[in-house]
C-alpha cells in the first residue's frame, strides 16, 4: 500500500504498533519468525526509501517520521538488528554513489538528505542497543546469583545444629561470598566492554566512521557548496546524534557544531532550534566537555527567532533543574527573559525561579548581586529593570538575607559608573525587607552613597526605606532613624548645590571654548587673506625685475643709519 501511494504516514503508524511486539528468536520452523522476517524486510524497503521520489521535498519531509518509527521497529522486532542496519547503509551507499561498475558521479541532495538521516538513527539505535543487551546481562548475572543464595539458604535450613554442619555452612558461606565477588567482577568487566563499545566502535571502528568523514565536509561547507537547507538540516542532527555516543568525538567535533550555530542564516531557524536541543541532549551526557560553551548556549537566549528562544530557555531550564549546567554567571541572560515579548518564554523563566527558591541553598539570593550589576550595565529602560528586580526580590523572605543583600547592594555604589545605575541599586534597596540592622548598615555605611543623593530618584528611594523603617521602628531604633533622617537631607541639599555649581562652571567652560574658537577662526581668516593678497602680487610682478630682500622688521631699530661720509 506504501509502496504504490507513498502514504508514509499508514508506515509510520504501522512500524509503532509494531514496535510493540516482542524480538522473534531464530526458529526457521516458526511461523511467527518467518512473518516477522518478512515484515522486516518491508520496514528496509521503507528505511532505504526506495519508493520516495527525488526531486519532490514534501514527499522527502513525509519519509523522515515513517524512516525513524522503521528503524525503531527493527531494533524491536530482529534478532540481530545490526546486520539489517548495515543492509540499509549499504543499500543508501549504492543508491548514492551506484556500484563498482556503474559508479555515480552526481547525487540529488534529497536522497543525500534521507542517507544521513538514516545514517544518524542508526548510530543512536545501536547505542541503545547496547545498552539493552548490557542490562539484560546483569538482570541475568543477578537472577543466577539470586538462586544460589536461595538454593544455599534451604540447605543450611534443612541441616542440624552440631559443629560439623555449622563448619559446613561457613565452608558455604564463604563459597557464595566469592561468588559473588567474581559476579560483581564480571558485572564490571560487562560494563568496562559496553563502555568500550560506545566509545570507539560505533562511530570510530564501525561502518558508521566510513562515512562520517562525508558528514563532516558536509555539515562545514567550507566551500558553500551544499544549499540545500534540508541536507544541511539532516546533516547536522546526524553528527549530534553520532557525538552523543562518543565523548571523544563529541569533545572533537563541539567547534564545528557551535560554527555551525553561528553562521545559520537568519531565515533558517530549524537549524538553529535543533541544534540547541542536540546541545542539551550532549551537555547531559558529557557535561565536562560541553561546560566550556555554555556561555555560546546562553547568548541563543538572544536569538531574533522566538521559536529558538524558547528552546534554549527549556533546555538550560532542564540542565539547571538537574544540576548539569552551573546557573551563576549568565543568569542575567535568564532574568532577561522575563521580560520578552513571547507569553510562553515569560511563564516559562517565572516557573525556573520558583523552582529555584524552593532549594535549601538560596541561589537566588546568591545570584541576586550578579544579576543587578550586569542588568545595570546593559542600558535597559528603568521601567523594564524595576520589573525584573521587583520579581526577583520578593523571593528574599529571611531577615538575615535581607541584611546581607543590602550590605552587598551598598559596597557597589563606589563601582557604579553613572548615576542611573546608582538609582538602580537604591531602588532595590528599597524592596528589602528593613529592620534595626538594616538602618545601621545604612548608617555606618553613609559615604558610600552619601554623593548620590543629589538624585533625586536616589533620594526618593532612601526616603522610601526611611518611611518603611518608622512604622515598624523600636523606641531604641527612632534616634538612629532620625541622625539617618538628617544626614540624608542635609547632604541631598548640599549635593544639588554642588551640581548647580558644577553645571554653571560646565557652562562658563563651555562659553568660554567657543570664544575662543570664534577667535582662532576670525586670526585664521585674516592670516588667509593676506596669504591670498600676497600670492596675487607674486604673481602679477614682471618676471625681469629682481625681488627685493624683505625687510627684518622684528629687528628694526629706532637708531637712525650710518652714512658713510666722504672726506
Amino acid at each position: 500500500y506504501t509502496e504504490d501511494y507513498r502514504d508514509w504516514k499508514t508506515a509510520r503508524s504501522a512500524a509503532c504498533a509494531l514496535q510493540r511486539v516482542a524480538r522473534a528468536k531464530v526458529d526457521q520452523s516458526s511461523a511467527r519468525y518467518l512473518i516477522l522476517d518478512l515484515i522486516t524486510e518491508r520496514l528496509v524497503a521503507v528505511a532505504r526509501g526506495d519508493w520516495c521520489m527525488d526531486g519532490n521535498e514534501h514527499d522527502t519531509n513525509s519519509w523522515f517520521c515513517a524512516a525513524e518509527q522503521a528503524i525503531n521497529a527493527i531494533f524491536a522486532i530482529s534478532p540481530s538488528p545490526e546486520k539489517v542496519s548495515m543492509e540499509i547503509l549499504l543499500g543508501h551507499q549504492a543508491a548514492i554513489f551506484g556500484t563498482p561498475d556503474h559508479p555515480e558521479t552526481v547525487t540529488d541532495s534529497l536522497r543525500l538528505s534521507r542517507f544521513f538521516f538514516i545514517l544518524g538513527h542508526i548510530a543512536l539505535k545501536l547505542l541503545i542497543y547496547t545498552e539493552v543487551l548490557s542490562s539484560s546481562v546483569r538482570r541475568a548475572n543477578a537472577a543466577k546469583t539470586v538462586s544460589k543464595q536461595e538454593s544455599a539458604s534451604s540447605v543450611i535450613n534443612g541441616k542440624g545444629g552440631n559443629a560439623e554442619t555449622e563448619k559446613e555452612d561457613e565452608d558455604e558461606e564463604d563459597a557464595i561470598e566469592a561468588e559473588l565477588g567474581i559476579a560483581a567482577q564480571a558485572e564490571a568487566e560487562t560494563e568496562r566492554k559496553v563502555a568500550e563499545i560506545s566509545e570507539n566502535e560505533i562511530v570510530g571502528r564501525g561502518i558508521i566512521s566510513l562515512f562520517t568523514p562525508m558528514l563532516l565536509r558536509v555539515v562545514a561547507n567550507e566551500g558553500g557548496n551544499f544549499s540545500s537547507p534540508i541536507l544541511m538540516l539532516s546533516a547536522t542532527i546526524a553528527l549530534c546524534k553520532c557525538m552523543c555516543i562518543s565523548k571523544s568525538f563529541c569533545e572533537q567535533h563541539l567547534p564545528l557544531l557551535f560554527s555551525v550555530l553561528a553562521k545559520a542564516p537568519n531565515d533558517d531557524q530549524d537549524l538553529r532550534a535543533n541544534i540547541v536541543i542536540a546541545l542539551g541532549d550532549l551537555a547531559f551526557r558529557f557535561p565536562n566537555e560541553v561546560e566550556p560553551y555554555t556561555p555560546k548556549i546562553y547568548s541563543c537566549l538572544r536569538d531574533k527567532s522566538t521559536r529558538v528562544r524558547r528552546h534554549t530557555l527549556m533546555v538550560l531550564t532542564h540542565l539547571i533543574l538537574n544540576d548539569m549546567v552551573k546557573v551563576k554567571g549568565q543568569v542575567c541572560e535568564i532574568a532577561l527573559c522575563l521580560q520578552d515579548q513571547e507569553s510562553r518564554i515569560r511563564d516559562m523563566a517565572r516557573l525556573l525561579f520558583h523552582e529555584l527558591s524552593k532549594r535549601t541553598n538560596s541561589p537566588i539570593y546568591n545570584l541576586l548581586p550578579d544579576i543587578v550589576s550586569q542588568l545595570s550595565q546593559l542600558g535597559l529602560p528603568q521601567e523594564s529593570f524595576r520589573e525584573i528586580m521587583l520579581f526577583l526580590l520578593g523571593f528574599i523572605k529571611k531577615d538575615r538575607q535581607n541584611e546581607m543583600l543590602m550590605e552587598k547592594l551598598i559596597q557597589r555604589f563606589p563601582k557604579c559608573s553613572s548615576i542611573t545605575q546608582k538609582a538602580d541599586l537604591a531602588y532595590c534597596i528599597a524592596q528589602l525587607k528593613i529592620n534595626d540592622k538594616c538602618i545601621k548598615c545604612l548608617n555606618d555605611t553613609f559615604k558610600l552613597y552619601k554623593d548620590a543623593l543629589f538624585d533625586e530618584d536616589v533620594l526618593k528611594n532612601f526616603m522610601s526605606v526611611l518611611t518603611k523603617a518608622k512604622k515598624n521602628a523600636k523606641l531604641e531604633s527612632k534616634d538612629a532613624l532620625q541622625e539617618l533622617e538628617e544626614k540624608l537631607t542635609e547632604h541631598a541639599a548640599a549635593g544639588r548645590e554642588n551640581m548647580k555649581a558644577s553645571k554653571k562652571a560646565q557652562r562658563a567652560k563651555a562659553r568660554a571654548v567657543k570664544r575662543e574658537a570664534r577667535r582662532k577662526k576670525e586670526w585664521d581668516g585674516e592670516s588667509d587673506e593676506e596669504a591670498s593678497a600676497e600670492e596675487t602680487d607674486e604673481e602679477n610682478r614682471p618676471e625681469n625685475v629682481i625681488r627685493e630682500t624683505p625687510v627684518n622688521t622684528k629687528r628694526r631699530s629706532n637708531r637712525p643709519r650710518r652714512r658713510n661720509v666722504v672726506s
